[in-house]
């Protein structure tokens, strides 16, 4: 090799050991996977913890205690009297359904009346 060779850039560049280095750091790989993994542990948790307030809400009302018979009677009075009350209701709407259609004929009548007297 002449002297002239050994000084040259291109040749230093080769004589030089290369290794393949990543290039951004792996450090960030086991933070993100600890991220999901928590992630994922609070998502499970919430799902478990909603399911098992379904289930003590269910037990709840299978297991709650039957309503005394004071109770059951005030139920029953208070459901009579919205039955009454819707009855009356009811009444008192037919009653004026009846005298709206009653005046409707009557104004018909009329207004044929005075159609014909044009």
């Amino acid at each position: 090799m002449r002297k002239a060779d050994s000084k040259r850039v291109s040749l230093k560049l080769t004589q030089h050991r290369y290794s393949l280095t990543p290039k951004r750091n792996a450090a960030w790989l086991p933070g993100a996977i600890a991220a999901l993994c928590a992630v994922g542990a609070l998502v499970a948790a919430s799902i478990a913890l909603k399911s098992s307030q379904d289930q003590s809400r269910r037990l709840d009302t299978l297991c709650a205690p039957p309503a005394s018979e004071q109770t059951l009677r005030e139920q029953l009075v208070h459901a009579q009297f919205a039955l009454e009350q819707e009855a009356a209701t009811r009444t008192a709407l037919e009653q004026r359904v009846a005298q709206g259609t009653a005046q409707i004929e009557r104004l018909q009548t009329d207004l044929a009346f005075l159609r014909k007297q044009r």
